[in-house]
């Protein structure tokens, strides 16, 4: 009885420890399901016009850059099942990025989203500023953003439009925190601003900056329309492929507001840490027989 008991313990410690390995790996995918807000487009309207009047006596708080502290490595356990309203959503494809837009800057729009920098932004118009903490995982909040580089495309979705910008100023761009003018509006220049911490602590910490401008504003509705078309005339004309699979992906993307459960990476890591443990409990009792 008391072999079993040491060997069960065993199991769950090798078990434990491997798991703990294993977390590496397979956090950011589980991090951005538990952590995911509803995302839906019909309602980016609405929840704007009642965030925007519901904010109108706490501007101050809503957008107080002094107010933002930096972010721990487990702080977005506390929002796990929060859901915000969604305003719009950020898509940036170079980094794998997409998400939601929140109203204002508090917390916990910027641990779970992009905030806000201002009130009475309008996309594709002025200066659109988001920010949005850094993450150590790359594809959660603005974690990668320092990859971004000129030229990348930056998309901004509301119900009806995606508004495209083209990176001009990229991720390798570093300011200081009191760099306040960043979200000023620029004359005869319609701007995408994004804006995140460095990692680091106290004073160190400064700021990571992206820029892009305006290049297009497509209809959503006309997008969905032509892929549409251009899957049925591929059965009966010899179109470019390319063109029919980049509109279909976009198509694809814009229908994909959730992000299911990652069961491939946890149920291979719960697999490999199980066998794992086996394994090594058994050359370990076959040691100790040896021994004996």
């Amino acid at each position: 009885m008391k072999n079993l008991v040491i060997n069960v313990f065993i199991f769950f410690l090798i078990f434990l420890g491997s798991l703990l390995i294993a977390w590496h790996f397979i956090q950011e995918p589980v991090i951005l399901y538990l952590t995911q807000t509803p995302i839906n487009p019909n309602q980016f309207e609405a929840n704007l016009r009642e965030a925007t009047q519901n904010g109108q006596q706490e501007d101050n708080l809503l957008f107080d850059w002094s107010a933002i502290e930096q972010n721990g490595a487990f702080e977005w356990i506390a929002y796990i099942g929060y859901e915000v309203p969604a305003i719009g959503e950020l898509i940036i494809p170079a980094i794998d990025l997409r998400l939601p837009i929140f109203h204002g800057i508090q917390e916990p729009n910027i641990t779970i989203g992009a905030g806000t920098m201002k009130s009475g932004l309008t996309m594709g118009e002025g200066n659109y500023s988001l920010a949005s903490h850094w993450n150590p995982n790359s594809g959660i909040t603005f974690g990668a953003l320092y990859r971004v580089q000129v030229g990348d495309v930056l998309i901004l979705r509301d119900a009806f439009y995606l508004y495209v910008y083209e990176t001009i100023v990229g991720g390798n761009y570093i300011i200081e925190p009191s760099r306040v003018d960043i979200v000023d509006y620029v004359p005869g220049r319609k701007l995408l601003t994004l804006m995140t911490c460095t990692p680091g602590f106290g004073d160190d910490v400064q700021r990571v900056l992206v820029r892009g401008e305006l290049v297009e504003k497509i209809s959503i509705e006309e997008i969905q329309n032509a892929a549409n078309l251009l899957e049925e005339l591929t059965n009966v004309s010899e179109l470019d492929n390319a063109i029919v699979h980049e509109i279909a992906a976009i198509v694809k993307m814009l229908d994909e507001t959730e992000i299911p459960f990652p069961i491939l990476e946890v149920s291979a890591t719960l697999g490999v840490s199980f066998m794992l443990a086996t394994l090594v409990l058994g050359l370990s009792n076959k040691s100790s027989k040896r021994k004996k």
